[in-house]
């Protein structure tokens, strides 16, 4: 069965771009309503498709602070905010590590916690090649 990283990689391949989503970030996306599910990935593969990098390189904001090297992805229209980190590898890499509420930088307290399990996970699958479950 394909995962969710698997289905929206494959759509990915002429972009040289991959997306990578942290355990935690899974366990976000799943927990919102499927036709939000379905828009939030369109609004991942649409700028995973328009050079995702950081400024100056990219159209990412770059945030500070504990999540030096991050960026977002920030549909108002949603009240939420997707919190990533590309990598230029062999290709781009973007690397997911929350999905949550706009209200009152909550997503970045959010992400900023999951720092160490999430460069733990990024790490470990960089030498295996493990994806998680299907949504």
């Amino acid at each position: 069965m394909l995962t969710v990283e698997d289905t929206v990689n494959a759509m990915l391949g002429p972009f040289n771009v991959e997306i990578r989503f942290s355990k935690q970030a899974v366990e976000d996306l799943i927990g919102y309503k499927k036709e939000q599910q379905e828009t939030v990935l369109a609004l991942i593969l649409a700028r995973a498709k328009n050079c995702l990098l950081i400024k100056p390189n990219g159209i990412g904001e770059p945030l500070h602070g504990e999540l030096h090297g991050f960026t977002k992805i920030k549909p108002k229209h949603l009240g939420l905010r997707v919190i990533y980190r590309p990598r230029q590898e062999t290709k781009i890499i973007m690397k997911i590590i929350a999905i949550g509420p706009r209200d009152h930088d909550k997503v970045y307290a959010i992400a900023a916690k999951r720092l160490k399990v999430f460069r733990r996970e990024m790490s470990e699958r960089n030498q295996t090649g493990n994806t998680h479950k299907n949504i």
